[in-house]
């Protein structure tokens, strides 16, 4: 009897620790490369254990094959990486801030490494992420994180079939909606962008001697920083304000 409690207890550890391992493949600041994988785990694996008790009612029972356990497993990584790509997808209104700066400024070919993505990216849409990543978990908003996945055990019932085109749908309407928000959050620099090229261009019509581009660069490049140095707490802001509240309405069913 004690060795049957203890493989269902296994088992359903398996299960909650696969749909959380699964996230913290995906979920800003857990899922960052720099991020050893051993810590990953630990916290995986810890905050499994602390979910367990709240969800274990509402489980599946153990399948009676190898082939059904794996396809549980499988199930449950899918839908953590799913909530990891949704939280990463809210966080996308900076990456297209960023961009929308970098080359409204430009410092689009100011190239610098991001630590997040192991990969070369423009320095502004970088600076933005590793903010934006200290303010997630200065504020507690990574609980927030962690509680999505707990709900989703609701939403996503534990071996039921995915509804994939549900779940690709809402996806590519969270991307929309953080598009939309990254333009919004870039729209000074897209106005100051404009009345600064037209200034330009009347000047070098009006002194054809003077070399506009020498003068222009250095000086749009001051001015943006100058602008960045204004909006960039209302920026963080909205931000933060717009990944919360996608974090909200997934947890309430979208």
């Amino acid at each position: 009897m004690l060795e049957q409690l203890l493989a269902l207890d296994l088992y359903h550890l398996a299960l909650v620790f696969a749909r959380m391992s699964g996230a913290f493949i995906a979920l800003p600041g857990f899922g960052a490369n720099y991020v050893p994988v051993r810590v990953r785990v630990f916290i995986a694996l810890g905050v499994s254990m602390a979910m367990l008790p709240l969800v274990v009612d509402i489980l599946p029972p153990l399948p009676a094959t190898a082939g059904g356990l794996v396809r549980l497993l499988v199930l449950e990584i899918t839908v953590g990486a799913f909530i990891g790509l949704i939280a990463q997808a809210l966080l996308a209104a900076l990456h297209f801030a960023g961009a929308a700066i970098g080359f409204t400024s430009g410092l689009a070919n100011a190239m610098v490494f991001d630590p997040i993505t192991e990969s070369q990216g423009a320095i502004v849409t970088g600076f933005l992420n590793l903010v934006a990543t200290v303010t997630i978990f200065v504020t507690g908003t990574h609980i927030l994180m962690l509680q999505a996945v707990g709900e989703s055990f609701t939403l996503f019932p534990s071996g039921a079939p995915l509804p994939v085109g549900d779940m690709a749908d809402y996806l590519a309407r969270v991307l929309g909606q953080s598009f939309l928000i990254g333009l919004r959050l870039a729209s000074p620099f897209i106005v100051f962008s404009l009345v600064f090229q037209t200034s330009m261009g009347v000047t070098a019509r009006l002194m054809p001697q003077m070399n506009v581009f020498f003068v222009a660069l250095p000086a749009q490049i001051l001015l943006a920083l100058a602008l960045l140095m204004l909006v960039l707490p209302a920026i963080i802001l909205w931000a933060m304000n717009h990944f919360e509240n996608g974090l909200r309405a997934f947890i309430a069913g979208g």
